[in-house]
């Protein structure tokens, strides 16, 4: 048990059981309830032997139902008995003479607060999302409420306020995954908390597509962190979407067959401030492609994406600032003279975009060099994919020389297929087979 303050909810015990509390006094009355918060405590947790816990679960539960107006008598006069006797104060005694003054001056004010007149009688609902949204395999048409709201940029998908706010009153297209409990009452256990997962579709509809092939339906791209996908997860909650005038198009439930639901993205509907809204996220997924192609941007916008990739998760906190910016800077002049001494041999310059180009590689006479991915989206596959790319236009004698710590393109070139064909002190040689 953790214990921050000598308040009467100052700890870990009274936390966890408010929740409980909640879900008890919600699923049942007042004397069912409480028989069975108090047989859960006796059988699963402690019972009066444990002074200082038995105290958490009395003041708890007393405090919890003089807020909601529920308290009754019985709890009342257990509260109070166990303040006027003192119990469990030896183990506070222990933490010293000023916190002891404290603790015994907080349950002086919360005796003074248990004798007086509890408020009226308040609805008793868990914090929690209690009830599943939607079948599994239903496609929703949702509607878009992008007025009045601040677009908060997202990088690939730079747009307007007055672009963004054009959405309003527009549909997409979302399948719910599953909906699943991240939590479940240990007292109640019908009792749960529940959160949707989706599948975002792209495509944006002036009306509800009431007659959508369904089968012609594309995954949207949600780059959130470490995995760009069509999947979020979000609030269950029926409110959200029936004020976006949700309509269930149809259930397909085969479509989730094969569904790669690993995904770290979230949506959440209650939230609409100007850094972050549900309506950006949404529409920033949309009509995104990966494109791999000659690279046609400047060499400031070349070296930007080399910086962004070079200096990602590698501040040496072992150095100053200074330090660690005089090693990039070092860096950089390297990667940048590599680059242009393999194009003024008359290599080519290729590049991966997502929106934007945010990766690039070098190809002379078959050597792949100087691959480069901005931080924030490596471990998305653009790698892999760009390498994959100039392998298929470098021709037989395709080959890159990996260094030995570089465990992740080593990973990438197993994936491809590609053999080692040599290695030194501290390269590898892989070429195709």
């Amino acid at each position: 048990m953790g214990t921050w303050n000598t308040s009467i909810t100052g700890n870990d015990t009274a936390k966890d059981l408010y929740i409980e509390y909640s879900a008890a006094f919600y699923k049942f009355d007042v004397e069912e309830a409480l028989r069975r918060i108090d047989n859960h405590i006796r059988t699963e947790m402690f019972d009066e032997s444990d002074e200082e816990e038995w105290c958490n679960y009395i003041y708890s539960l007393a405090d919890f139902m003089w807020k909601k107006g529920i308290l009754t008598d019985s709890i009342r006069n257990k509260a109070i008995e166990l303040i006027d006797t003192g119990f469990g104060l030896e183990l506070w005694a222990e933490a010293g003479q000023k916190t002891l003054d404290s603790r015994k001056k907080k349950l002086a004010e919360f005796k003074e607060k248990l004798l007086s007149s509890q408020p009226p009688k308040k609805k008793i609902k868990p914090n929690v999302h209690t009830e599943r949204i939607f079948d599994d395999g239903d496609i929703i048409a949702v509607q878009l409420l992008t007025l009045g709201k601040t677009y908060t940029k997202q990088e690939s998908k730079p747009l307007s306020e007055k672009d963004f706010h054009a959405f309003d009153g527009k549909y997409v297209l979302m399948q719910l995954v599953e909906c699943y409990a991240s939590w479940t009452s240990s007292i109640v256990p019908e009792v749960k908390d529940y959160w949707a997962c989706f599948r975002l579709f792209d495509g944006i509809y002036d009306v509800i597509p009431n007659d959508v092939n369904v089968l012609s339906l594309k995954d949207a791209m949600i780059h959130q962190g470490q995995k760009i996908s069509s999947i979020f997860t979000c609030e269950s909650n029926m409110f959200y979407f029936k004020r976006r005038n949700c309509k269930v198009i149809c259930n397909r439930k085969d479509l989730l067959l094969g569904l790669d639901t690993n995904s770290n993205n979230s949506i959440f509907w209650g939230i609409n401030k100007p850094w972050s809204n549900p309506d950006s996220q949404i529409v920033a997924a949309m009509g995104n492609k990966i494109i791999c192609k000659e690279f046609s941007g400047t060499n400031e916008q070349a070296e930007l994406i080399c910086r962004y990739a070079n200096r990602y998760g590698r501040f040496d906190y072992s150095l100053s600032r200074e330090e660690n910016e005089a090693r990039y800077i070092t860096e950089e002049t390297i990667i940048a003279e590599k680059i242009s001494k393999a194009i003024s041999n008359g290599g080519k310059l290729y590049s991966i975009s997502f929106g934007r180009e945010i990766g690039i590689v070098t190809v002379h006479n078959g050597h792949i060099d100087n691959l480069y991915i901005e931080g924030q989206y490596q471990r998305n596959g653009f790698g892999t994919r760009l390498l994959e790319y100039v392998l298929s236009i470098a021709g037989k004698q395709a080959y890159i020389d990996v260094p030995v710590s570089n465990k992740e393109l080593l990973h990438i070139c197993d994936k491809l297929g590609l053999v080692k064909k040599g290695q030194t002190e501290h390269t590898i040689r892989m070429a195709k087979p």
